[in-house]
């Protein structure tokens, strides 16, 4: 007898009820597969093969059918399209042993083309307090494309009594290739501009350009699958993936094989687990997804410069954990010997995005960006002897076109270095900041242990006080060189903390060859980055406030109080952590 069937005598005969009743109960519940594969089964109505879970905010796209394409606003917080968000992307522990180069951690940088302006307003979900303008923006779909959506644009199917609706219509589409996804996406965007022009976003100003849809670049694909603005205070923080919520594990999330073997055999549904904080699902687990770029190793924090095959992101459902985290990458081949190579693990979701310079409004607005923006100032430089200063004078009083011509050109190569200057000189100033909060966690962490050893020392002396030594002369022996192991760790602990002084009061010093106006900004945006509610997070908020404090009192002149140790540790440590420390100076 099969497991989880009742005998096929059961019914048959009264004198067997007993029997079967006691077989049904004795049955096991429904495993997670058997579950999945239910729901697989089942016949999906219209809502369930393109949304299936409706929120506040989705921004949908119309199809044929009645149908649609639901899609979720990533903002990318820059402050301009002519600055970027710039952050560590890859995998930091993918368990791929001794194949780091596929996807050790690279920098990369990410913007977007659309503005607040040309989104619907409701589809802006923002963290609290964070303002559209501060965003540029790119739609990402909510799902993966669906066996629907696909007869719908490319074959032009609708459900009807001849051919009705199946449950493989709620279905991933897979075995996709990156001219078949990208197929698509041309074919879907041309079927919108015919069928409801105004559904695309559009530029301000601009009747001749659109937004228009296509696959997601690497970064775009991993940045939202992290959960983009809905996370980014812990997103980037070495974390494998966005912040589960509390009791919950990765298969809530994500249709995979968890120990690496058994477990589905086939997709499920779209959104038939939890979405990320943006509020996407699948982007761990079920099918896996292809991006526009080519795979390129990641050597030495960069990507390699061979472009290969197709990038695969998010693992499928015949995946293991290490293979759903959102930083790891893998290279498919587009074609095989016998022909183009159809994965059947493989599948896509699309964004919605833009060109960078459309007509309208905007070409004002990045020539005011580009004209305004201070990159000197912004890296802590800008003098009236900066070359672009005398350039502006010297073109305020040039005369033909030739001779503006000229000095154009000299002041876009002269500004072109200003940027790179500018972002190299805020890379050290967050590689400052984030080694201060760091020295000042270790100060707070070395005196913890420091308190540990004394209240030890304090206890063993107690007992020794209290010991008859002629009738515990072995247990006095050992009492003694606990002691004398709790003053060597005692000491050993000062020293350390005074080291982690010096250390910290270096970094306190070399913020004032930084401007105020980029500190401040850099230290705002570390508060930002440290917003989890974690422990370690919490104390990094804390060692921020400290560390600006501290760096305002010697731009105002108090340098003596901070070239002493007591008083670092005095304002540094809670006064519980002062004994045997704050005298030290």
């Amino acid at each position: 007898m099969s497991e989880g069937r009742i005998p096929v005598f059961c019914g048959k005969r009264k004198r067997l009820a007993v029997f079967c009743a006691a077989a049904a109960l004795l049955l096991p519940l429904p495993s997670e597969t058997e579950a999945a594969l239910s729901l697989r089964r089942k016949v999906p109505d219209l809502a369930e093969v393109f949304n299936p879970v409706p929120a506040e905010g989705d921004f949908i796209l119309p199809m044929p059918c009645g149908a649609g394409m639901v899609f979720s606003a990533a903002g990318v917080r820059a402050g301009g399209f002519l600055e970027d968000f710039v952050a560590d992307f890859g995998c930091g522990s993918c368990s791929r042993t001794g194949d780091g180069y596929y996807e050790s951690s690279y920098r990369a940088a990410l913007g977007a083309p659309l503005s607040a302006s040309d989104l619907p307003e409701d589809a802006l979900r923002l963290p609290p307090g964070d303002a559209p303008g501060e965003y540029s923006f790119y739609l990402i779909g909510k799902y993966e494309i669906s066996n629907f959506q696909w007869k719908a644009i490319m074959e032009g199917w609708c459900p009807s009594d001849s051919a009705p609706m199946s449950p493989e219509d709620a279905l991933p589409k897979t075995g996709l290739t990156w001219i078949d996804a990208m197929n698509f996406a041309s074919a879907y965007t041309e079927w919108l501009l015919l069928n409801t022009p105004d559904a695309l976003p559009k530029f301000a100003g601009d009747s001749k350009n659109t937004a228009y849809l296509r696959l997601p670049t690497e970064t775009e694909w991993e940045y939202a699958a992290r959960g983009a603005q809905a996370a980014l205070a812990g997103v980037f923080q070495g974390k494998d993936f966005f912040p589960l919520e509390e009791g919950l594990d990765y298969k809530d999330y994500a249709v995979f094989r968890p120990d690496g073997a058994g477990g589905p055999e086939e997709v499920s549904p779209i959104g038939s687990k939890r979405p990320n904080p943006l509020g996407l699902y699948d982007t761990a687990g079920n099918a896996a997804e292809m991006v526009i770029d080519n795979f390129r190793f990641s050597l030495g924090g960069r990507l390699h410069g061979s472009a290969g095959g197709t990038i695969r992101k998010g693992g499928s459902f015949l995946s293991s954990v290490a293979e759903i985290m959102p930083g790891r990458r893998e290279e498919v081949a587009p074609f095989l010997a016998a022909g183009p190579n159809r994965v059947r693990d493989l599948g896509a979701r699309l964004v919605v995005s833009g060109i960078n310079t459309p007509q309208g409004e905007r070409p004002l607005e990045l020539a005011r960006e580009w004209r305004s923006r201070d990159f000197a100032e912004k890296a802590g430089v800008d003098g009236p002897e900066h070359p672009l200063k005398e350039i502006d004078r010297l073109l305020a009083w040039a005369g033909d076109s030739g001779e503006r011509d000229v000095l154009e050109r000299l002041r876009n190569a002269f500004k072109d270095k200003d940027v790179a200057f500018a972002e190299e000189h805020v890379g050290r100033v967050d590689e400052l900041i984030r080694g201060a909060l760091f020295m000042l966690e270790s100060v707070r962490n070395y005196a913890v242990r420091h308190k540990e050893m004394r209240e030890r020392l304090e206890e063993c002396l107690q007992i020794s006080g209290q010991a008859d030594k002629e009738e515990n002369g072995k247990r006095n022996s050992d009492l003694a060189r606990d002691m004398e192991n709790y003053r060597v760790y005692c000491v050993e602990l000062r020293a350390s903390v005074e080291a982690a002084l010096h250390f910290y009061r270096r970094a306190v010093e070399d913020a004032l060859n930084f401007s105020p106006l980029l500190f401040d900004a850099r230290i705002e945006a570390m508060r930002v980055e440290f917003m989890d509610d974690d422990l370690l997070n919490a104390n990094m908020r804390v060692q921020a406030d400290i560390y600006e404090r501290h760096t305002r009192m010697l731009r105002e002149g108090s340098e003596a109080a901070l070239l002493t140790s007591g008083f670092l540790l005095r304002d540094i440590l809670p006064d519980n952590l002062h004994p045997g420390l704050v005298n030290v100076e």
